[in-house]
């Protein structure tokens, strides 16, 4: 029998699955391999550095939002709110601790603006100027439109109350995005024209109300729109009041004419 014949199973060709085995071994490991092996302590380290910082990340969003919910805490406090739905303090009456407490320790915060807007009115509420510069300082920051123009609308009224211009503060808001106080903007800004006898400009600022602030309630309820009436008609000319005649000195009317003194000698009603 010859030895060295080679059965079927013997002369079958190697798999790719064997090939690649032994061209692992032939070869050595592939560049990816290789590669690993290299940079194993480098990317070891970038990624317990990566896990790091987004731990960091992490850490720092949710410090900033605590933080946020520690500031509202205090602005519910400023206000003295008790309750959830329940009355608010009137400026005058804001706990200024907690007002400052706003200030220093959470500057970082959005509240922070809102603590200068709550300083604003509560020293203009006690009659302290002070406020003015408070309430300049929320109007010139960062903060959502509807509180900057809230602090310029503050700012405007006190104005009026001192008897000094305050139509710049009232234009301030109009140069806003549209806000829950530009159709009351608007409004003013046509009455103090109005009361300086243009009457053009205020028909332009009433109707600049209605068209840029469709569904605020000075125009829903027709204020506005009474406003625009109302520039057509002309006011009452004053006149001097007509002259009364004099009153009798006796109004019962004494049929004797004047009132006879009793026990006199004059005194003879002709019976």
């Amino acid at each position: 029998m010859d030895t060295n014949s080679k059965t079927n199973e013997d002369t079958m060709p190697l798999s790719p699955e064997e090939i690649k085995a032994i061209g692992e071994i032939a070869i050595g490991p592939s560049k990816h391999e290789q590669f690993l092996n290299a940079h194993y302590k480098k990317l070891m380290w970038g990624g317990i550095t990566l896990g790091i910082v987004a731990g960091g990340i992490i850490a720092f969003f949710s410090h900033r939002n605590d933080m946020r919910h520690e500031a509202a805490a205090q602005v519910i406090q400023a206000m003295k709110i008790t309750s959830p739905g329940g009355g608010i303090a009137s400026a005058d009456e804001y706990d200024a601790a907690a007002i400052e407490t706003l200030r220093q320790e959470y500057s970082s915060t959005p509240s922070a603006v809102t603590a200068e807007l709550m300083s604003g009115l509560s020293l203009l509420a006690k009659g302290d100027e002070a406020g003015i510069a408070a309430l300049e300082k929320a109007a010139a920051s960062n903060a959502p439109v509807p509180l900057r123009a809230r602090a310029l609308a503050a700012l405007a009224t006190h104005e009026l109350q001192q008897n000094k211009d305050s139509a710049p503060t009232w234009t301030r808001i109009t140069q806003l995005e549209t806000n829950p106080y530009s159709a009351l903007a608007y409004l003013m800004l046509g009455d103090l024209a109005k009361s300086k006898g243009d009457k053009d400009a205020a028909r332009s600022w009433y109707e600049q109300c209605k068209t840029k602030c469709p569904t605020s309630a000075l125009v829903a309820d027709k204020t506005v729109e009474m406003r625009l009436t109302l520039l057509d008609v002309d006011a009452p000319t004053p006149v001097e009041p007509v002259a009364q005649p004099r009153q009798d000195a006796n109004p019962l009317g004494n049929p004797f004419g004047e009132a006879p003194e009793v026990g006199g000698a004059e005194f003879n009603p002709g019976f």
